[in-house]
């Protein structure tokens, strides 16, 4: 990944919190509330339309606000084979995109819905970075 890392970013996930609440009809319903998934991360972040424009290879500017994770920072390379089988290994994120995903950073007023989450790779099985479409929610929709 080239590039300063500029922030800390916080992910938090819309998830049950393994306890539950009375649900007013004599049973019980699970209780969910954010948890924190990624804490204090280091991240380069891009506002919208900031980018850059390289003719010659594709390049484009970017229309939305973007945010670049180290790949070792958003998830890890795991054994994904049976047993019988030789290591195969996946990486896996431990952030996605939709509603129950959420991001703030700490020089950054405001949270961020997560919309589009992209792996990019140097070779085979070697994640460099990941990169995040984010949009800017307003408060009272976390």
């Amino acid at each position: 990944m080239r590039g300063t890392l500029t922030h800390l970013a916080t992910v938090d996930q819309y998830q049950e919190t393994g306890e539950t609440e009375d649900d007013g009809m004599g049973g019980e319903v699970p209780v969910e509330d954010w948890v924190t998934v990624l804490e204090g991360v280091p991240c380069r972040y891009e506002p919208a339309g900031q980018g850059y424009v390289r003719e010659d290879q594709g390049g484009r500017v970017y229309s939305t606000p973007r945010i670049y994770f180290p790949a070792r920072s958003a998830g890890e390379m795991v054994d994904v084979s049976d047993e019988d089988d030789d290591p195969d290994y996946e990486y896996q994120l431990e952030v996605d995109e939709g509603d129950g995903w959420r991001l703030s950073l700490e020089s950054v007023d405001g949270m961020f819905a997560l919309s589009n989450v992209d792996v990019h790779y140097e070779g085979p099985q070697r994640p460099s970075h990941v990169v995040i479409e984010v949009e800017r929610t307003d408060p009272e929709d976390t």
